[in-house]
């Protein structure tokens, strides 16, 4: 089934399945509960913006439970807010509003922020954290990270704009959202005119497409990754560390990414991207991505990636 996010999970009854959603998939774990590998002192944690981004994703996550999954994501969404069906970017309220109502015997998604930020100018943040999924006797039977890009309304209220994330298998320990959320380090904007003011958020993906023929995978990650970077894969606890993240990217082909939008916020620090991507080689695979991209002294970098393989019997 799909979970928040997008992925596929357990099979429950067909009145849960978000039809195309990552829905769960796309939020939560333990190891990834505690991690951006955030710095709490951060100025960050002192914004009014970031703050609020937070205050907005638990309220979400409170109307999820008080009133089921559908009529929340409904309600917190913008208009064009995008989803992952079958890691191909789809307008979310078309997604979500072709679901089914929620009944009393639905399985029950659970999350919560873990760590979040938001630009200086306060107009784009993001959340991230656990979900886990129960069954009406208690049971967790699903578990997985969120990922979601948040915009600031005319009425100063926040709406999501981007939803995807994972699925995992059970974390060690708690998957209960922190009660003491972490931040990652504020960001720098560009000096005016210089070459890395972003005139198109596409072009940072571009030219992580082009490094990556020119040096390989991990090289040209290497080379781009912030040094909080996270990256979230399908079946696997979230990648915190340049270690394990190596470890992975050692694994991986080569890709081409296809961006499809994104934006950039208007202080000029903070840009989010998603599309499609096509491996090389042998094992040929296609799927989806979203990246957050934060500038600072060493240029622009990778503060997140999530990446799903689209179903091999599509």
């Amino acid at each position: 089934m799909l979970l928040r996010g997008g992925l596929s999970g357990p099979s429950l009854p067909v009145s849960y399945l978000p039809a195309m959603l990552h829905v769960s998939a796309s939020r939560r774990t333990l190891v990834g509960l505690l991690a951006f590998g955030l710095t709490a002192a951060s100025a960050r944690a002192q914004s009014p913006a970031t703050k609020a981004v937070v205050a907005a994703e638990r309220a979400f996550a409170a109307q999820a439970l008080a009133e089921g999954t559908k009529p929340a994501f409904l309600a917190f969404m913008t208009d064009s807010a995008v989803v992952f069906s079958r890691a191909e970017p789809a307008l979310a309220r078309g997604v979500w509003g072709g679901r089914p109502a929620p009944t009393p015997t639905d399985p029950t998604l659970h999350w919560g922020p873990a760590c979040a930020g938001a630009a200086a100018s306060g107009e784009l943040g993001y959340s991230t954290g656990p979900w886990f999924l129960t069954q009406p006797d208690g049971q967790r039977v699903a578990y997985g990270q969120f990922f979601t890009i948040w915009a600031r309304q005319p009425d100063g209220r926040y709406r999501w704009l981007l939803d995807n994330g994972i699925s995992h298998p059970a974390p060690v320990g708690s998957p209960e959202p922190p009660a003491t959320l972490l931040y990652p380090a504020a960001g720098q904007a560009p000096k005016r005119g210089s070459a890395a003011v972003l005139t198109r958020p596409a072009q940072l993906d571009e030219q992580l497409t082009a490094a990556v023929a020119a040096q390989g995978l991990a090289a040209a990650y290497a080379a781009r990754l912030h040094p909080q970077a996270r990256l979230l894969r399908e079946n696997v606890l979230p990648l915190l560390t340049p270690a394990a993240i190596q470890q992975q990217l050692g694994t991986e082909a080569p890709r081409q990414l296809q961006p499809a939008g994104g934006r950039v916020a208007r202080s000029g620090e903070l840009a989010y991207t998603y599309g499609t991507f096509q491996t090389s080689g042998g094992a040929a695979a296609r799927g989806s991505y979203v990246h957050l991209w934060q500038h600072g002294p060493g240029g622009w970098q990778l503060l997140a990636e999530v990446l799903n393989e689209a179903p091999q019997n599509k």
